[in-house]
């Protein structure tokens, strides 16, 4: 398609996404780069930006990446749409970073806008990374609790019955401990979140 139409700047666009799903990240940012140069100078996409986002990550240059989430959150406040998972990206970078309170801002924001728009997946997903930051940081009580909330929530979560498992043993809490460690050991179905629902990770 673009032997016959190299002109056109959506198919560099596609086929960028297509190479960063199959993780040639640096292939990528050429095509992405190409269909920025064939737009007009003013010319500014939320998903282009997003998706060089995701191949900076690929790359493991957080601060590129960092740079193009914080201009789609902006483009996006400036029409009044929110971008949840944006946000919740953002935060991985800075978290790569080991910029833990900034990703903390960012994954309590990308929960409260999934909570308005009744994703609980999102929610779930979002809080998962509050809590862990929360630990990262040294604030072992509302990580606790934050892990408790979404083990309800999501009782189907591995990761966070073994983080709370974690975080019990090194306070001494053995019972409880080994009671999380062995829901998550003999009580989960992996990549199953809800009883009854999908295994996610087959």
């Amino acid at each position: 398609i673009i032997k016959s139409d190299g002109d056109n700047p959506v198919w560099y666009e596609r086929r960028g996404q297509v190479l960063v799903d199959v993780k040639k990240f640096e292939e990528a940012l050429k095509d992405f780069g190409q269909a920025q140069a064939l737009q007009p100078d003013n010319y500014k996409s939320l998903g282009l930006l997003a998706n060089k986002g995701l191949a900076y990550e690929g790359l493991a240059r957080w601060d590129d990446a960092v740079d193009c989430y914080t201009e789609v959150i902006r483009l996006g406040t400036s029409v009044n749409a929110s971008e949840p998972y944006i946000l919740n990206s953002r935060g991985n970078c800075y978290s790569s970073l080991g910029r833990w309170e900034e990703a903390l801002i960012d994954y309590e924001s990308a929960v409260e806008v999934f909570q308005r728009s009744r994703n609980i997946s999102g929610v779930i997903y979002a809080s998962s990374n509050v809590a862990l930051v929360r630990a990262q940081i040294g604030n072992d009580e509302l990580a606790i609790q934050e892990m408790k909330n979404v083990a309800r929530r999501a009782p189907g979560s591995i990761d966070m019955r073994a983080a709370l498992a974690a975080m019990y043993w090194g306070q001494g809490e053995e019972e409880a401990a080994e009671q999380a460690w062995g829901w998550a050991c003999e009580k989960i179905n992996s990549g199953q979140m809800v009883e009854g629902g999908p295994v996610l990770d087959g």
